[in-house]
């Protein structure tokens, strides 16, 4: 396997907030063309960063892309996030990591908000 994906979210708590992500693995699993999609957290809950990036190169993965799946461009984008990585390539300088930008304030999300919005004024 020569890529794969890396959904990163922050990680919560509770359990059952959680189970989005791995969901939105799935989803993106199904087009096939991005190789090994997995969902990893920073905090609170595993499988952590550090240790999906290693799973992902113990088993040959040689580019991995890491999508941050955050709206807000806080200090887990701006320091954590890169310090994290930039700790794995030193540590694996034979496997391309990088960084995908966050979902921000896309319009494509803008979509999602009003469509959410319509469902809600309906019923």
């Amino acid at each position: 396997m020569s890529s794969s994906i890396i959904l990163l979210a922050h990680g919560s708590r509770r359990e059952v907030a959680n189970n989005v992500l791995p969901q939105l693995a799935s989803m993106i699993q199904e087009d096939k063309s991005f190789g090994k999609v997995d969902s990893a957290f920073l905090q609170f809950t595993s499988p952590s960063l550090e240790t999906a990036l290693e799973e992902h190169i113990k088993e040959g993965v040689k580019n991995i892309t890491v999508v941050p799946v955050f709206l807000f461009n806080g200090i887990h984008l701006k320091e954590d996030i890169p310090e994290i990585l930039e700790k794995k390539k030193e540590k694996h300088p034979d496997v391309n990591i990088l960084m995908a930008q966050p979902l921000g304030a896309d319009s494509r999300i803008g979509d999602i908000i009003k469509d959410r919005i319509k469902e809600t004024q309906r019923r």
